[in-house]
């Protein structure tokens, strides 16, 4: 209570009638503290398992058994209070076990505050894939619930006695404990916000007050901190699974693209060819096909050397490149100095000009020049093959086609467009 003056002694009676509303009211403020301390372990409980479920699902999909083995080391370092921490997979086997301390046998498994369990779940397919199991200290709830009781029976054993007295100091402590009441009532964890500030009061009222709101403090403090976490898991999980993505696309890349010319490569055109054989055989559309060959390109290189070769490569399939204008065509490097287009819907008159397209921008180019070294212009040779797909053909007779219609380009003097049909 406040200093109380001479005075105010001489109406004692009076303010054991106030002390006996004081003392009903922090009974059920115990009551309530009690039960919203109980709400806040829920919520910090769960908000735990909520931040670790995603990571560990994803652990346990990538088969990263180290890194979850130190990530949960990590989390059980980081709260005292968790007794136990279990984590068996979807065929019951105990993938993470850790104990401290030991459980407490009358401790009460109330879900989501002493014991939680929660399923874990792929991130791509959704299956379940683990089981994760924490168990909570109770000491602090005992502590809580015991001093409650005392303060409950004391407060009771003096209402009784002074049961007569309360009539002077009832609206003050009223309004003041009402208010704390309805803000503690009214926090929520989530919202970090609590209206009332410490009081420079000293006696129990005030010391309650000043006790919750430290109590708040400490909660607004403790989930800043499990939403950092959560925000540095989510922010590393979203960098790592960015990095496997890009690794996967520069794999892919690198699988399908010649590295020197940067066109598809022969892997890249047969998957190329096969499907969309398949929708030229549906549609009964012909399917052309330009093989080309550099003439006396054996010659550039042992002349100027692979690396004149080699740019001598790039600016071709360049000018190749630049000459095809729909976006249906394929380019690829078929092998050494081998280049192969796919045309789709495209005849034996289509093809050829394509073709006489190239020659001409070849010719146009007027030679390659790589520093100081200027080279004459090269030339090309072409086959060109153009099928019509069936159910009794395949895409690698019209390789055959193309590749046969090159033969006869080069044996008839080069620089030539050889043409077969089927």
């Amino acid at each position: 209570m406040r200093n109380i003056s001479i005075e105010i002694k001489m109406i004692f009676g009076a303010i054991f009638f106030a002390l006996l509303l004081v003392g009903l009211e922090r009974y059920e403020f115990s009551q309530n503290l009690v039960a919203q301390f109980l709400e806040s372990k829920k919520a910090k409980n769960k908000l735990l398992i909520d931040t670790i479920s995603p990571v560990i699902g994803l652990n346990i999909s990538l088969g990263l058994e180290s890194a979850n083995q130190e990530y949960l080391t990590k989390i059980v370092k980081q709260n005292p209070d968790l007794l136990r921490f279990d984590l068996t997979g979807a065929d019951g086997q105990m993938l993470y076990h850790h104990t401290q301390g030991g459980l407490i046998a009358s401790t009460p498994h109330i879900d989501g505050i002493y014991h939680a369990v929660e399923s874990i779940k792929d991130p791509v397919t959704g299956e379940k894939i683990a089981t994760v199991s924490l168990f909570f200290d109770h000491h602090e709830y005992q502590v809580m619930l015991q001093k409650n009781q005392y303060v409950s029976i004391k407060i009771f054993a003096i209402a009784l006695i002074i049961l007569a007295g309360f009539i002077f100091y009832i609206r003050k402590e009223f309004t003041f404990l009402k208010k704390l009441s309805e803000n503690v009532l009214q926090y929520d964890p989530y919202s970090n916000h609590f209206a009332l500030t410490k009081t420079d009061r000293k006696d129990e009222v005030g010391i309650i007050h000043n006790a919750i709101v430290g109590m708040v403090e400490n909660i607004n403090t403790f989930t800043v901190m499990l939403d950092e976490i959560n925000k540095s898991l989510a922010l590393k999980v979203e960098e790592r699974t960015k990095e496997l993505q890009d690794a996967n696309l520069k794999l892919q890349e690198l699988s399908t693209t010649d590295p020197l010319t940067q066109l598809p490569n022969r892997r890249h055109l047969e998957n190329h060819l096969q499907k969309i054989w398949e929708l030229a055989k549906r549609n009964s559309v012909n399917i052309s096909i330009i093989m080309s060959d550099i003439d006396h390109f054996k010659q550039v290189n042992d002349i100027y050397g692979h690396i004149i070769g080699d740019f001598v490569l790039k600016d071709v399939a360049r000018i190749i490149q630049s000459s095809i204008k729909r976006s249906t065509d394929f380019i690829a490097r078929y092998g050494g100095e081998e280049f192969i287009i796919v045309l789709y819907d495209t005849d034996l008159m289509g093809t050829e000009e394509l073709g006489r397209t190239i020659q001409n921008n070849l010719k146009a180019a007027n030679g390659f020049e790589y520093h100081d070294v200027k080279l004459k212009p090269v030339t090309m040779s072409f086959g060109i093959g153009s099928i019509v797909p069936n159910e009794m053909s395949e895409y690698h007779n019209l390789i055959k086609l193309a590749d046969r219609a090159l033969y006869q380009a080069k044996e008839s003097g080069r620089d030539r467009i050889v043409s077969v049909g089927n």
